[in-house]
């Protein structure tokens, strides 16, 4: 065989055209090396896992029915949890996975399960450090939410941290879809409407596209669908599971249907199984805007709203509740106050509260959903209550809070306390909201979704809200980004390696 200098060079040039063909042909490349993982739904777990599976040496197809990706991760707007993170260390925050367990652990109450629990909290820290580093997230505050014995839900010093988080891994994978190896796809209004099966084994999806053509994909599956909070027809998951909360407005977008949940639970052999599906988390503070005030789907008022500060007041300008109590404590004790004609509830900010979280409170102000006051004596004569008892409310929360007296309802984590009588006041009409499915499909700790025996189904993962037994019966505030990314990582990592 030749080998003078010529011959090869000409060897190189072919070598170099035919590579260069080869990648710049999609349908080639992905027909002839290993499958893809297909990642079903375009939040932030589903795009947590569609990058895993890159990290570790696969390629990813994900798919999303909507005509844009972000699902309700986008508006999550109080932050990411994390335990023993550097922001931490930063901040002289003393904190360990093992209390951030502890505290899952006791909100769980009877449903904990100590595998799920455990992997959400020993990987939370590594989670915000992938966040901050590999994709460029502000995440440099942290903050006290209800429940936490620390302070430990991070966010930056821009928007919604769900915004910041979930379009940065967007932005990410769209860079990654044009690069010429292809390894990562996004299909967009494509609908997955049955997951295939050999035997026992998922070995892909058939899903239908725009134009209502269905399609067929092979390879192992990651279902991050998200949760069913606004599956409100008839026959639909909440009907099914908790039919008393079917009049509640909810601050989930329609998308939020359930999908995964039917896939998963009908497949013709070896499907899995749902669990504690009737544990929805219904949170006290959605938005009531006095322009619609009947709507069905409304903005969620962010707990750290009330983390920075924010009270919680009846009609009389009174307060009823620890603020900073769990989630479905603080909705039971409106539920009193509401349903004995006590109500309505408001949300009310000091400055230096509302300037702890401008840009959220911006954000509310510009869609009408707070109203600013110039002093005290403003919000008294709105809620058409007296001066002298509503200062009476915020008196008396300073002296709880500087430790003169105890507080009847059990608060002991205070923030802006200090409030003066002409400082600039916000104020929000609030009330329950359908808000979070704990309930779900049956996983184990490395997102293998389970059968009716507890044994693996053979190419089928799933991650996020679309998961259940992670939270209970309650989840703290700032776990859902937590879950989406600790469990949507495992997903695509286990799913690459299959």
């Amino acid at each position: 065989m030749p080998t003078t200098p010529r011959f090869i060079l000409f060897i190189s040039a072919l070598v170099a055209l035919f590579t260069f063909a080869f990648f710049k042909s999609p349908s080639t490349y992905w027909r002839l090396t290993m499958e893809p993982v297909i990642v079903v739904g375009g939040g932030l777990s589903g795009l947590s896992a569609a990058h895993s599976v890159l990290e570790h040496g696969g390629k990813v197809i994900l798919l999303d029915k909507k005509p844009a990706l972000g699902g309700n991760s986008v508006k999550a707007s109080s932050g990411i949890n994390g335990a023993g993170t550097d922001t931490q260390t930063r901040l002289n925050i003393n904190d360990t996975p093992q209390k951030f367990y502890d505290d899952t652990t006791k909100s769980a109450g009877r449903l904990a399960r100590p595998n799920l629990i455990t992997a959400l909290t020993s990987n939370s820290a590594p989670a915000i450090d992938w966040l901050t580093k590999n994709f460029g997230v502000d995440l440099s505050l942290v903050s006290m939410l209800g429940g936490h014995s620390t302070p430990r839900t991070h966010r930056g010093t821009g928007g919604a941290p769900g915004w910041a988080i979930t379009s940065a891994l967007m932005k990410k994978l769209a860079l990654e879809e044009e690069k010429p190896e292809q390894r990562a796809r996004i299909l967009k209004n494509a609908k997955v409407v049955k997951l295939l099966q050999d035997g026992d084994k998922v070995t892909g999806v058939e899903y239908e596209d725009g134009q209502g053509q269905k399609v067929k994909l092979e390879g192992p599956v990651v279902i991050a669908t998200g949760g069913f909070g606004a599956d409100f027809s008839s026959t639909g998951l909440i009907a099914t599971h908790r039919p008393d909360l079917i009049q509640l407005p909810t601050v989930n977008g329609d998308h939020a249907t359930g999908d995964g949940h039917v896939l998963i639970t009908s497949l013709s052999s070896h499907s899995g199984v749902l669990i504690d599906m009737d544990q929805v988390q219904v949170h006290p503070t959605g938005f009531v805007d006095p322009a619609q005030p009947d709507a069905k789907t409304k903005f969620l008022a962010a707990e750290a709203l009330r983390g920075v500060g924010g009270l919680l007041l009846k009609k009389d300008g009174s307060r009823f509740v620890n603020e900073m109590e769990k989630r479905d404590v603080v909705t039971a004790k409106m539920w009193e106050v509401i349903q004995s004609g006590q109500g309505p509830v408001r949300l009310v900010l000091g400055m230096q509260a509302a300037t702890e979280l401008k840009s959220h409170c911006d954000f509310y102000l510009s869609k009408g959903l707070m109203k600013k006051f110039a002093n005290l004596q403003e919000v008294a004569e709105h809620m058409q209550v007296s001066l002298k008892d509503l200062q009476g409310t915020f008196i008396s929360h300073e002296s709880f809070a500087s430790g003169q007296e105890k507080d009847p309802f059990g608060k002991t984590q205070f923030h802006n306390s200090d409030i003066k009588v002409e400082e600039t006041f916000l104020v929000a009409l609030i009330t329950p909201v359908v808000h979070y499915t704990m309930g779900g499909v049956l996983v184990d700790e490395q997102a293998h979704v389970l059968d009716a025996s507890g044994k693996p189904i053979p190419g089928l993962y799933a991650s996020g809200e679309v998961i259940g037994g992670v939270h209970g019966k309650n989840r703290l505030g700032g776990s859902s980004l937590l879950e989406a990314v600790v469990f949507g990582r495992i997903a695509g990592e286990n799913a690459a390696k299959s």
